[in-house]
């Protein structure tokens, strides 16, 4: 996604004036809206952001009752996050182009609406395809704004201060929105699931309207770059291949005709991409960038701490309700400690990478996620809430916010102004897909467990806790990971060069 300066130089309003590629700091560039005005974008922006962050993880806690309701397995559960984050991940470089190719308002209004209507569609479901048809339309509606809003964003403040103070609560919506919609999602769901994606409609057709009248209509001129449909394409359904082979792997076995039929697809479609991203005149994904150590430090980094996070936002709130009795609303309840301290502590993680550079947080923040995943090893059904999921919550929001702030710092300290949008769309992208990929490992071995305990005649509040201890356990190769990226990949950066350039 291009939302450097050039962008800026690329546009004009409907009255065709000249655009300048960016105005002086303290003024408004001709493109730029009335500073009175800006604030209404940003809000309509950051909203639109803050429901596709919410969706991520809203469905946690309404995965008990999908399995009632639609009859959906461990494996389809699954499903319910991973079809959203992967076509989210894999098709949001895609989105970021459509915004050089077509206005940004055109954009994010259409990503809207087919977010709306995705969530119409997993709110009226009655079948497990039906809510993953509705989910997968989520998910490429979300891909589809996410870079729009940002681009809109950070062409509405020129002035480098002023984009600095909207890019702070761009990130802050970003840091609160995933424990945020753990929270809303327990108290919907106490009452109906389907609300949690009914909700949606009137907010998604409020910010349409609010789109058509406060964001400006800014028409595309000179040369367009091609929107390599085919590179999003074999990406996508790459990791989407991947995903399924590995799923199907844990259900059926590993010589199942159609995991290693999946997987071998996976190994082409990824391969083509690659060769496709390698010869494009205007790629999705520049490999050259992933030549930066930064860029590649930083996106390995986004990758790891995702498949850490969503693994623990999957199997927390079913531990929760299955093993410990927990209501929906109960479940949203006990993660007010992560959003506390995801708010609480966002604010000094700059501090620190100022003063020590980004390996001090990173590796605090890395043990701390394991000291969580430690205490849940040793989950009953008889744990309390003070003594285990108080501490685990607590841990859960210091660590991420710790790592998932310091990364996009190390992974955008080289970035310059042409390549500053397509930098952050990878460390974007590889977030979701790192998370869909650790989930679906994690969530496959979980299953087959759960399954083992079954055939045993294990209870089911016994079978659901033994087995979401072993996906616990499974998260300590990404503990391992997480800590060698950090000593080794932000080894040695000086603190005064980890601030990112763009």
């Amino acid at each position: 996604m291009s939302i450097d300066a050039r962008d800026t130089a690329r546009d004009t309003t409907r009255d065709t004036r000249p655009a300048s590629p960016q105005a002086p700091a303290g003024t408004t560039g001709p493109d730029a809206p009335a500073p009175g005005k800006r604030g209404l974008i940003l809000a309509v922006v950051a909203v639109a952001q803050l429901v596709c962050v919410l969706d991520a993880t809203i469905a946690n806690v309404m995965l008990p009752q999908l399995r009632g309701d639609l009859g959906l397995g461990t494996t389809g559960l699954q499903w319910v996050m991973n079809i959203y984050v992967l076509l989210f991940g894999g098709l949001m470089l895609l989105g970021g182009r459509l915004t050089d190719v077509f206005a940004r308002r055109t954009v994010l209004v259409s990503g809207i609406a087919l977010f709306t209507l995705g969530s119409l569609a997993a709110a009226t479901a009655d079948t497990g395809g039906m809510l993953l048809t509705g989910r997968g339309l989520q998910g490429i509606g979300a891909a589809i704004l996410s870079p729009a809003a940002l681009s809109i964003l950070v062409t509405t403040y020129p002035e480098p201060a002023e984009r600095a103070k909207a890019l702070g609560i761009w990130g802050t919506v970003m840091g609160v929105g995933a424990s945020l919609g753990t929270l809303l999602g327990g108290a919907v769901t106490d009452i109906d699931w389907r609300w949690a994606f009914l909700i949606n409609v009137p907010i998604g057709l409020l910010l349409i309207a609010a789109a058509f009248v406060y964001v400006p209509k800014i028409v595309r001129t000179g040369a367009r770059p091609p929107a390599d449909v085919l590179g999003a394409l074999t990406g996508t359904l790459g990791l989407l291949a991947l995903v399924f082979g590995i799923v199907t792997a844990g259900t059926d076995g590993w010589t199942d005709a159609t995991a290693l039929g999946s997987l071998a697809a996976a190994v082409v479609l990824l391969a083509v991409f690659v060769r496709v991203e390698s010869t494009a005149k205007a790629p999705l994904l520049p490999l050259h960038l992933l030549r930066r150590r930064s860029v590649a430090t930083g996106t390995v980094a986004q990758l790891i701490t995702a498949g850490l996070m969503l693994p623990a936002f999957f199997m927390l709130p079913q531990y929760m309700q299955l093993g410990l009795g927990y209501t929906p609303m109960e479940v949203g309840l006990a993660y007010i400690p992560t959003c506390l301290a995801m708010l609480g502590v966002s604010g000094a993680v700059p501090v620190l990478i100022a003063k020590f550079g980004p390996r001090v947080p990173y590796v605090i923040g890395t043990v701390l996620l394991a000291v969580m995943l430690v205490l849940m090893l040793g989950a009953e059904t008889t744990s309390g809430y003070w003594s285990l999921l108080l501490p685990v919550t607590a841990l859960l929001g210091v660590g991420l916010v710790l790592c998932m702030m310091t990364a996009p710092v190390v992974g955008t300290q080289d970035a310059s102004e042409q390549d500053a949008g397509t930098t952050s769309a990878i460390l974007n992208a590889s977030t979701e897909v790192g998370g869909a990929l650790a989930l679906a490992v994690t969530a496959t071995v979980v299953g087959s467990r759960l399954a083992e305990l079954t055939a045993q005649g294990v209870g089911t509040a016994e079978a659901f806790t033994e087995a979401l201890q072993r996906g616990f356990l499974v998260l300590f190769v990404w503990i391992a990971a997480n800590l060698a990226i950090g000593l080794l990949g932000f080894a040695g950066r000086p603190a005064a060069d980890t601030e990112p350039k763009s």
